[in-house]
C-alpha cells in the first residue's frame, strides 16, 4: 500500500510541473525572451534591402517587442527594447532606411514612427524622403558620391558590429555621439571606454565594393600622401590625420580625468593590403584586429575611471 502512495504522489508531483505551473505561468512565450533573436535579424538588413526583407524585420520588430523584461510571478509585467537595441535601431534608421531606393516613402515613416513608439531620441523630425528620392531619379546629386557614402556607412556598421565583441561589463560602446565643447560640435564614429583605456575611432571603407571587402592597397607615403590601388588603377585619397587628430583633441578637452584619449583609424576592408611608409601620430587598424588591439591595451582604468569618464561625456552629447 506504501509503495502505491508513494508512486501516487510521484506522478501528482509530475503532473503539477508539466501541466499546472505552465498554465498557471503563462506560455513559454512569456517566460523568455532572447536578445539573441534581435541580434540574429539585425545582421540580415543590408543597405538596399528590397521591401519584401525589411517588411520581414519590421513583423519581427513588432512581435519581439524588446529585450528588457521586468516579471511579476514569473509573468512578464513590462517589456521593452534595451537602450543598446534602440541605438542599433536607429542606426538602421539613418544608415539604411533614409538612403534605400526600395523603400517607399510611407514604408520608411512607418518605421520612423515606429522608433518613436518604443521611445527612440533624435528621429523626431521627418526626413525628406521624397525630396531626396526625386534628386536621386533625376541625378541632381552626384550618384558616385552617394554610393561612397553608402559604402562608408557599411564601414561603419561593420565596426559597430565587431565592437560589439567587447565584453560589455569591462568597455562601453558608444556608436555615433555628436559631442559638444564650447561653440565647437563633432560626431564621433564611435567611442570605447574600458579598462584598457579610452579611445576615439574614425571608420574609412577605403577599397570597399559596394559595401563588401575588396582585394586593394593603400599606400601612406612621405608628406601624408594616401593612394589607393585597385583594379590596377591609382587614385588619390584625403588624409584623414587632421580629423582623427582634430576627434580626439576635441575629446580630451571635456575628459577631466587624467587619462589619454587614444586615436585609432579603422580600415573596414578586411581585405585591403596597408603599406605605411612613414610615422603617424595615431594607430591604423584593421577591422579584423580592432577588439585585440583594444584588449591589449594598457591604460588599467577602474571602473570608478570609467564611471566618471562616461558621464563627462554623457554631460557634452546633444544627441
Amino acid at each position: 500500500m506504501d509503495k502505491e502512495i508513494l508512486i501516487s504522489g510521484i506522478i501528482l508531483v509530475v503532473f503539477v510541473v508539466i501541466v499546472i505551473i505552465p498554465l498557471l505561468s503563462g506560455s513559454k512565450k512569456d517566460q523568455w525572451v532572447s536578445t539573441e533573436d534581435f541580434q540574429k535579424e539585425k545582421v540580415k538588413l543590408r543597405p538596399h534591402c528590397s521591401d519584401e526583407e525589411f517588411l520581414a524585420f519590421m513583423r519581427f520588430l513588432y512581435s519581439y517587442q524588446g529585450g528588457y523584461i521586468r516579471r511579476r510571478s514569473g509573468q512578464i509585467v513590462h517589456q521593452d527594447y534595451l537602450g543598446k537595441e534602440k541605438g542599433d535601431l536607429k542606426g538602421i534608421f539613418f544608415n539604411i532606411v533614409i538612403p534605400n531606393p526600395n523603400l517607399s516613402s510611407s514604408r520608411k515613416e512607418e518605421y520612423r514612427r515606429f522608433l518613436l513608439d518604443i521611445g527612440v531620441t533624435g528621429v523626431d523630425k521627418r526626413p525628406s524622403y521624397e525630396t531626396r528620392d526625386s534628386k536621386l531619379k533625376n541625378h541632381k546629386v552626384d550618384q558616385e558620391e552617394f554610393q561612397r557614402k553608402e559604402v562608408g556607412n557599411q564601414g561603419e556598421r561593420t565596426v559597430r558590429d565587431e565592437l560589439e565583441k567587447l565584453n560589455p561589463s569591462q568597455y562601453a560602446v558608444i556608436n555615433g555621439p555628436v559631442i559638444k565643447c564650447g561653440d565647437v560640435a563633432k560626431e564621433y564614429d564611435h567611442l570605447v571606454i574600458g579598462r584598457s583605456g579610452i579611445f576615439s575611432i574614425e571608420t574609412k571603407a577605403f577599397g570597399m565594393s559596394y559595401g563588401r571587402p575588396s582585394k586593394a592597397s593603400l599606400f601612406i607615403d612621405e608628406g601624408d600622401k594616401w593612394i589607393i590601388r585597385k583594379n590596377g588603377n591609382n587614385r588619390d585619397l584625403t588624409s584623414p590625420t587632421e580629423q582623427v587628430l582634430a576627434e580626439q583633441k576635441h575629446l580630451q578637452s571635456i575628459i577631466s580625468y587624467p587619462m589619454p584619449v587614444h586615436p585609432i583609424l579603422v580600415l573596414s576592408n578586411t581585405e585591403l593590403f596597408i603599406k605605411n611608409n612613414i610615422k603617424l601620430p595615431y594607430d591604423i587598424i584593421r577591422v579584423d584586429k580592432l577588439k585585440e588591439y583594444i584588449e591589449n591595451y594598457k591604460d588599467n582604468l577602474t571602473d570608478m575611471d570609467k564611471m566618471l569618464i562616461l558621464q563627462e561625456i554623457d554631460a557634452s552629447r546633444i544627441n
